[in-house]
């Protein structure tokens, strides 16, 4: 408790203590999504130890994916904590914190399919019907990468989950979360995923441009609850399996 508290108290001093109002998506499970109103998932779990190592309140907005960098923008949150992977688009708009996790885009198949795609290169082969979702990093890993694939876009990864199930498509390259969704649903029971990420990604917390003193103590809490192994105990509540990068 004396290292727990000594972490704390290393916190950057603010010149207030207003509250931080946090943005919360409502819909990418199991990093951030609501259920019954009140925010659940990866992201929330890790407000509730931030709100410690900060010793600050954090008010909560439950926002949809879509509405959550304009949020930021205008000034209406500080922080959007919503499993956001941080890309040059994003960057445009938003800065960011150290990283808490790493993953990247993985591959879904049926799971009576499991012999035909035992490793990455099945992947490339020439008569394979792909899925990804439109304007994903799923989609830029398709159309750069599995050329020779007869490649249709979804609005949706449920869409493209259903198409699969359906055999329209052989193969759907989403984000990990997708699959970290299938692995505990009945609905997609039929699914599988190869769990090995095919591009390298890191989830971060975004907050308004220039503002540095905020990004300087997220990434100090970052550090404390690292040190203090936190991270591990919730990820591994909410990812069912994870399979090394390296």
């Amino acid at each position: 408790w004396l290292h727990v508290a000594a972490l704390i108290f290393s916190m950057p001093a603010l010149a207030d203590n207003k509250p931080l109002k946090v943005a919360i998506s409502t819909d990418n499970p199991p990093l951030a999504y609501q259920v019954d109103g009140k925010a659940v998932g990866i992201e929330a779990d890790l407000l509730r130890l931030l709100q410690v190592q900060l010793g600050q309140t954090l008010q909560v907005q439950l926002l949809a994916s879509a509405e959550l960098l304009p949020a930021l923008e205008r000034g209406d949150v500080d922080i959007v904590m919503a499993g956001f992977v941080i890309t040059p688009e994003r960057e445009q708009h938003a800065d960011f914190a150290l990283p808490y996790f790493h993953s990247g885009e993985m591959a879904i198949i049926r799971t009576d399919d499991v012999m035909r795609f035992r490793g990455p290169v099945a992947l490339l082969q020439n008569n394979i019907k792909v899925g990804f979702v439109a304007g994903s990093a799923g989609a830029d890993y398709v159309k750069s990468t599995m050329v020779s694939a007869t490649a249709s876009s979804c609005a949706t990864a449920d869409e493209c989950l259903h198409a699969l199930l359906a055999r329209r498509i052989d193969v759907f390259i989403d984000s990990p979360a997708t699959s970290w969704r299938i692995a505990t649903s009945n609905e997609y029971a039929a699914l599988m995923s190869l769990y090995r990420p095919l591009t390298e990604e890191y989830f971060a917390w975004a907050i308004a441009k220039n503002n540095g003193q905020l990004r300087e103590r997220l990434n100090v809490a970052l550090q404390n609850m690292q040190q203090l192994q936190m991270f591990e105990h919730i990820l591994n509540r909410w990812i069912p399996v994870r399979v090394s990068s390296d």
